[in-house]
């Protein structure tokens, strides 16, 4: 009965793997993995990179879903981009935390991609034959750090505002 169900497995995995490389994709990129020997805490910031950027994408997307960028006075004489943080902040359910951590998260980034570019010029990924991914490498750092100006612009602008007031 045993075997049955593990022919079936088997022959249902090859019908996946006929249209799809499922299992090619699992060795090559996951299970047999070549790995360095020098593998230590510092290769895990690349990885946790994409993690914080992940969250940084998905808490962006719920914070937008409530936000309006706006800068005409509203009835109280507010901004009415500034209203929509105060929503996010008192009436939308864990707006406040979601906000936090996008703020917060932001800082985390950049720590967390110097410390993935202090490995790579300790361990000379920039040398013959990785130089390519490098530049690709230092060309997404330098859109990173323009979306991360862009991003500073909102407060800024709150900043701005309560200034001149």
């Amino acid at each position: 009965m045993a075997n049955q169900t593990n022919d079936k497995a088997k022959a249902l995995l090859g019908w996946v793997d006929a249209r799809f490389p499922l299992t090619k994709m699992w060795n090559e990129h996951l299970a047999q993995y070549y790995a360095p020997k020098n593998f230590n805490f510092w290769y895990y910031f690349g990885s946790l990179a994409l993690l914080v950027l992940v969250i940084q994408i998905v808490s962006g997307i719920f914070l937008t879903m409530n936000y309006k960028p706006d800068g005409n006075l509203n009835a109280y004489h507010l901004p009415a981009a500034f209203t929509a943080v105060e929503y996010i902040m008192r009436d939308v359910s864990g707006g406040w935390i979601i906000r936090y951590m996008h703020s917060t998260g932001a800082s985390f980034f950049f720590i967390v991609v110097y410390l993935h570019m202090f490995r790579g010029l300790v361990y000379g990924s920039y040398k013959k034959p990785r130089e390519l991914v490098w530049v690709f490498g230092s060309l997404i750092f330098l859109a990173l750090m323009a979306e991360a100006f862009m991003g500073y612009l909102l407060p800024w602008g709150q900043m701005s505002f309560w200034g001149r007031r």
